[in-house]
């Protein structure tokens, strides 16, 4: 009867909110959203819309972290393509994504990480590539903490977080075939809104896009569209898909049969449509590296010398012949092997400027005094006026030689130590998928060269997954071929 009577005395529910307490905490949100509106206006009321939503994430997220880690491929997909339908800060809800992951990681007691996982050179590299852009902060020549708190989320810090966090968590087959089919579905809808484009053309948010916000010149060539689909632009859609193409080639080659073995060639030829529409000459390089790396993978001569051999007849179709010359992307990427293109001696031309100006500042310039970054927040400065293109031109200006020989160890270790534990992989299927990564990897950093595709979304976040899942196939191949090794010495014994 005691239990019972405190049942019905204790406030609960709505009973609380008629205490003095209840109308405190309710004057208190309410002067809080005022203050909200008036400041930030529309803005403040998005925010506060965004509260319940915003507390269910975090609910989620607190009791399974890795629910907060896929959003961010959702997010590397589709982010760039809401805001210019939902302007706001897209971009930053990856950070926030990751910082609540790791926060429900540290401080939930229930979910009991094993720290084993991430010991390992992969994930301690990344880590200490991230700490070297730490120590950037006090970089006399930077832009100061704001400029590199914007710029160094892509060069280092998603990276930093993802990976331990996907060798953490993600060690199930499932999470493999689950990442799969996320890359492939979501990059066919891309290639599907690309043909939309490029049929029924663009919609009214996208041709704000292209006129009022100047983003015109560089996508409407000769009058042509270069097709950008829901990605930031048509240089990111178009690497993006030159990297799912590879991607599926190369399980279509895999052990599949049937109807899984055609439907990863059918996609392959979608996604090679989708790059071919975007325009894009320099992730003719994804192809090319990537797919140079996969015939080294697979050790088959004959395979390696008709690889080859259809590699160097389109280089030759496109440097020494006109041939599909009507074709408006056909005649984009020749360009892209022309020694005399006015692009090319421009670019070397700025490299020229960096070198002089990098020759007495060994740790560069520091992080966000170049590309976008420098030209938001120290427009006046050589760094920001000049432009980087490529990815390790960037680096390399913002980190100096220093820092661009530690990024250049780290991607080299990659692609030895990964390429190293794929040849000693025995089952096909394990050997198939990892080579896939693995050339998406190496296309990715060739391309890199011409443009910042290792930065670009949905790419640099697709990497982030795909270099994890490398070694830990590798770590499964091993423990399989373990297991089948002992059965086979049980059964002798």
């Amino acid at each position: 009867m005691k239990s019972r009577s405190l049942i019905y005395t204790q406030p609960s529910g709505s009973s609380i909110l008629s205490t003095p307490l209840g109308w405190i905490v309710m004057l208190g949100i309410l002067g809080f959203s005022l203050i909200l509106i008036k400041f930030l206006g529309i803005v403040g009321g998005a925010l506060l819309l965004g509260l319940p939503i915003g507390a269910v994430v975090l609910s989620i997220i607190w009791n399974n972290p890795k629910i907060g880690v896929w959003g961010n491929i959702v997010l590397a997909f589709f982010a760039a393509g809401i805001t210019r339908y939902v302007p706001g800060p897209w971009g930053l809800t990856v950070d926030i994504l990751l910082a609540l992951s790791w926060l429900s990681v540290i401080l939930n007691k229930k979910i009991e990480p094993k720290w084993k996982h991430i010991k390992n050179p992969i994930a301690i590299l990344y880590t200490g590539w991230m700490l070297f852009l730490v120590f950037e902060i006090v970089n006399p020549s930077g832009n100061g903490l704001v400029a590199w708190f914007y710029a160094m989320r892509g060069i280092g810090f998603y990276q930093a977080l993802t990976i331990p966090l996907v060798f953490l968590f993600f060690r199930k087959e499932d999470d493999l075939e689950k990442f799969f089919k996320m890359l492939i579905y979501f990059s066919l809808l891309g290639t599907i809104w690309g043909f939309k484009q490029q049929i029924l053309g663009t919609d009214a948010a996208e041709d704000h896009w292209l006129y009022a916000e100047e983003h015109h010149e560089e996508h409407i060539l000769h009058g042509v569209l270069r097709v950008f689909s829901f990605y930031s632009d048509a240089g990111s859609f178009g690497s993006s898909q030159a990297m799912m193409s590879l991607m599926s080639a190369i399980m279509f080659m895999g052990p599949y049969k049937g109807w899984k073995k055609f439907k990863y060639l059918v996609f392959a030829i979608i996604f090679l449509l989708g790059f071919a529409i975007s325009g894009t000459r320099g992730a003719l390089a994804v192809p090319l590296a990537g797919g140079i790396a996969y015939l080294i993978l697979i050790k088959n001569f004959k395979i390696l010398v008709t690889g080859f051999s259809g590699m160097i007849l389109v280089f030759v179709i496109l440097k020494y012949t006109f041939m599909f010359q009507g074709v408006e992307q056909v005649r984009r990427m020749r360009t892209a092997l022309d020694p005399e293109n006015k692009s090319l001696s421009v670019r070397l031309d700025n490299q020229k400027t960096f070198a002089r100006y990098l020759a007495t500042r060994p740790f560069g310039g520091g992080i966000g005094t170049a590309g976008f970054w420098g030209a938001r927040f120290n427009p006046d400065s050589l760094l920001a006026n000049t432009a980087t293109d490529s990815w390790f031109v960037k680096i390399w200006a913002e980190t100096g030689p220093v820092g661009l020989t530690f990024h250049l160890v780290i991607l080299g270790f990659t692609l030895g130590y990964g390429g190293h534990k794929i040849m000693r992989m025995r089952d096909p299927k394990n050997r198939t998928q990892a080579s896939a990564l693995y050339a998406m990897f190496a296309g990715a950093i060739l391309a890199s060269y011409g443009n910042q595709v290792l930065i670009q979304m949905p790419t640099g976040i697709i990497l982030n997954f795909a270099i994890p899942f490398i070694f830990l196939i590798a770590e499964r191949d091993q423990k399989k071929w373990l297991k089948s090794v002992k059965k086979v010495s049980e059964l002798n014994y």
